[in-house]
């Protein structure tokens, strides 16, 4: 049998890993990795500071899940883990920091006495009726997560608990995220009978797995992207902008434009590892997937930005690991990190590491900054919380178009159609990233070595 000719679309860790996983299971292919932008690794992006590497992308991935761990430690780069510290997060709500709350999941109370720091006595008294209201569940159902949270215990703890915490990862507001979606959990619990919602997070938040939660990797998430090219041996194109791909007697064409000009090549393989709006007008240009591409487009997206910081060591930081920040609270960011604190192994710096974010689904303006204004409301914003303007020693701004979807109710079935047309009418072209398992790395990771899976399998049938 002929080696096969993969093109992939799409440089991020998505597409690099598909790549990878290709390369194991079809070692002889030719596999061509095309990224629109000038640099490979998508939402893993590490600058250098003057002080060393910092990640202006993505910061760390859940240890707990499988899929980055296995593969960190395929790559052998077990050496370079690191996992944070001990110190616990705020939550900036009514112009002050505020603990985060104890004994809860996902912003969720297992004990309404636990939020008297963040919400007022009413909000506190309407939130501990929840217990003596029974839950109509329905098994397998999934709802609005947010719309949920707040008929049962309120909106105060959707803007200052649940949205905080949840928009990091999705940077939209959870009234759009479906609960069996992003806290299947959750919906886990419910599904067994749990009769409210103070009950089923009861069942989670009780005796955890030991151990840490995250990990990063010394020299930044630039480390893993550089070591998942070389293992996949791919031929690298970077400012190569897919713009078509059409169905051929023999496999598939891209229409390719590069620096030096348009190009057709041909692919018995293909991997589509690209943001939702950018995947959908692909597929709508291969013959007979219409449907799927409309059901793509239909996932809204987020974009966000994040302004990373080095500051003097004069200033002193709060004793927390960072700060997310309550929707109802009328500042610009949405969650501030303090890099060092929380990363004992980045604590040798000359400076303090701060990592500022911004955007949330809808927030055009604020990102519509300037790289320079956004540097001064993420300062202005530090000052704020600290009580005085720090000195800054080095900064970089990193901007995220349309990079994280809106995982809303039924998204896994509106995925499973779209998988299922790409079955039938285009063997041999997969779709993978954040917009189809699930956002953050793990979840990345596991989407595209799975569809790696099935296409090796294809082509060796």
């Amino acid at each position: 049998m002929a080696a096969p000719r993969v093109a992939v679309v799409g440089g991020g860790v998505s597409g690099l890993t598909a790549a990878y996983q290709l390369r194991r299971e079809l070692p002889e292919a030719r596999i061509d990795v095309h990224e629109a932008s000038s640099r490979i690794g998508g939402a893993l992006q590490t600058a250098d500071f003057p002080s060393g590497p910092v990640d202006v992308g993505a910061e760390a991935f859940i240890v707990r899940r499988p899929e980055a761990r296995e593969l960190v430690r395929e790559l052998g780069l077990d050496d370079a883990v690191r996992h944070p510290g001990g110190r616990s997060s705020a939550i900036l709500t009514g112009g002050r920091l505020e603990p985060m709350p104890t004994g809860t999941f996902m912003g969720l109370p297992s004990d309404v006495r636990s939020l008297s720091g963040v919400l007022t006595s009413d909000e506190a008294a309407r939130a501990s009726r929840e217990e003596e209201r029974p839950l109509k569940w329905v098994p397998g159902a999934d709802v609005s997560l947010g719309g949920l949270v707040a008929e049962r215990f309120g909106p105060a703890v959707v803007d200052r608990l649940v949205d905080p915490m949840l928009g990091g990862v999705y940077a939209a507001p959870s009234s759009g995220l479906g609960l069996r979606e992003v806290v299947p959990g959750l919906a886990a619990a419910l599904d067994r009978g749990a009769p409210t919602l103070t009950a089923a997070v009861r069942q989670l938040v009780g005796p955890g797995t030991p151990g840490p939660v995250f990990a990063s990797l010394t020299g930044g998430y630039r480390v893993l992207v550089d070591a998942l090219a070389e293992a996949a041996g791919a031929r690298l194109h970077p400012r190569s902008e897919c713009t078509s791909i059409d169905r051929t007697p023999r496999g598939y064409a891209l229409t390719v434009r590069g620096g030096t000009g348009q190009s057709t090549p041909t692919a018995d393989l293909v991997v589509v590892a690209v943001p939702a709006p950018r995947a959908a007008p692909l597929l709508h240009g291969v013959g007979g997937l219409d449907t799927a591409a409309a059901a793509l487009s239909e996932i809204r997206t987020a974009s966000s930005a994040l302004v990373a910081l080095e500051l003097d060591r004069s200033v002193d930081l709060p004793g927390q690991s960072g700060v997310l920040v309550a929707t109802d609270e009328p500042v610009p960011f949405k969650a501030m990190t303090f890099t060092s604190s929380k990363w004992p192994h980045l604590d040798t710096r000359p400076g303090h590491l701060v990592r500022v974010s911004f955007g949330r689904l809808g927030d055009d303006e604020v990102l519509a900054a300037a790289d320079d204004e956004l540097v001064e409301m993420a300062v202005s914003g530090l000052a704020g919380i600290i009580g005085r303007r720090p000195v800054v020693l080095h900064s970089r701004v990193r901007r995220w178009d349309d990079a994280l979807a809106e995982i809303g109710p039924g998204h896994s079935r509106r995925i499973g159609r779209i998988r299922a047309e790409l079955a039938e009418r285009t063997p041999g072209l997969e779709l993978v990233g954040g917009a189809t398992e699930g956002v953050g790395v793990p979840a990345c990771i596991g989407s595209a070595r799975a569809a790696a899976h099935r296409l090796a399998r294809k082509w060796q049938d």
